[in-house]
């Protein structure tokens, strides 16, 4: 906990990112700009290791669980979301899956597990299979999506024939919590796929589901924000951009000003990207501690962040949309009793 909160970080992942993952040709394009985009995110704050290097870690569940919880981390909880960027990597999804889940298995009472899949890479029925036995099986709370794929693969959030159908399924489950990665290209995609527009019609044909819209979208992080101040169920979440806290402090002001200022603290949701962020904890003290410069207050009408705001922004608003209480101990206890962990036995 921080100063008394919870603090639960919305988005961490195992990712795979070896050379012999990466399908091609999209690997060749994707994996130089992955790297040079985290050096851009990290400089004068955590070194990288070499290209040559980084792009030979391999995934280890473990490790990144510890990279969250370890070395005397305030955050009590974390979302492991799966990744289904199936088109980008080579590996099955399937065990893309599982090695996500695993995560719910080194810390069961601690990790809450968001699955995923692709109505276009896996078909409707293929994924509404993978939300059946993500939710039924393996526990889900939460389903992520990307629309957003090269050579002619992207799909819209508001296609009542590839979407809705997956929406509904979820609903079906008891499952009302969508999560949409925008802005924030990873490689070939299309950046108009990455717009968050089609979010608008699937929101107001789902009330009962609620969606958060990753990485602001950026760069259309002003449509996002406009979507969230209208609409009752949409959320924003700060992964990735808030890692520039540091890098660039002005820049991320004027993005968390603009989302305080129209959709309030109760519409946005702080998350790590971890391990694409070395150290969970790190990047907490920094983005916890930052506030509006009073020049931008002044000049931009943006509100002062209070310890409320941060009390929200950082646990309470993610507790409230999954139905947990906001204490620690028996979120643990109910988290931990709805693990399901029989598919992977």
């Amino acid at each position: 906990m921080r100063n008394g909160n919870v603090v639960f970080d919305l988005v961490v992942h195992v990712h795979n990112l070896l050379n012999s993952n990466f399908a091609e040709p999209a690997g060749s394009v994707a994996q130089p700009f992955k790297y040079e985009h985290l050096k851009i995110l990290k400089e004068e704050v955590e070194e990288l290791p070499p290209a040559d290097e980084f792009f030979q870690i391999p995934p280890d569940p473990e490790g990144v669980v510890d990279k969250i919880f370890g070395g005397g981390s305030q955050i009590d909880f974390a979302m492991a979301q799966v990744v289904p960027l199936f088109d980008l990597f080579v590996e099955d999804p399937e065990d893309n899956i599982r090695r996500v889940h695993q995560m719910t298995q080194v810390r069961p009472d601690s990790i809450v597990f968001a699955g995923g899949t692709d109505p276009v890479l896996r078909t409707v029925p293929g994924a509404l299979r993978d939300i059946t036995w993500q939710i039924e099986d393996l526990g889900a709370r939460s389903i992520k999506l990307y629309t957003a794929h090269a050579y002619g693969n992207s799909w819209r959030m508001d296609d009542a024939d590839v979407c809705y159908p997956m929406l509904q399924r979820m609903l079906e489950l008891d499952c009302n919590l969508v999560q949409v990665h925008k802005g924030d290209p990873q490689g070939l995609e299309p950046l108009l796929d990455l717009m968050p527009d089609d979010v608008h019609r699937a929101a107001l044909d789902f009330p009962e589901m609620n969606f958060i819209v990753h990485h602001l979208a950026f760069p259309f992080d002003d449509i996002a924000i406009d979507l969230a101040s209208r609409l009752p169920n949409v959320y924003l979440a700060m992964s990735t951009w808030i890692n520039m806290v540091k890098t660039a402090p002005v820049e991320t002001a004027m993005r968390l000003g603009k989302a305080l200022r129209w959709c309030t603290p109760e519409k946005i949701i702080w998350g790590s990207e971890t391990p694409l962020w070395p150290s969970a904890q790190h990047l907490l003290d920094l983005s916890w501690d930052f506030q509006i410069p009073t020049d931008l207050q002044a000049g931009w009408g943006f509100p002062e962040i209070t310890e409320e705001d941060r009390s929200l922004m950082f646990g309470g608003n993610l507790l409230r949309l999954l139905g947990l209480p906001d204490d620690p101990d028996r979120i643990r206890t109910e988290i931990g009793g709805s693990q399901r962990r029989g598919a992977l036995q």
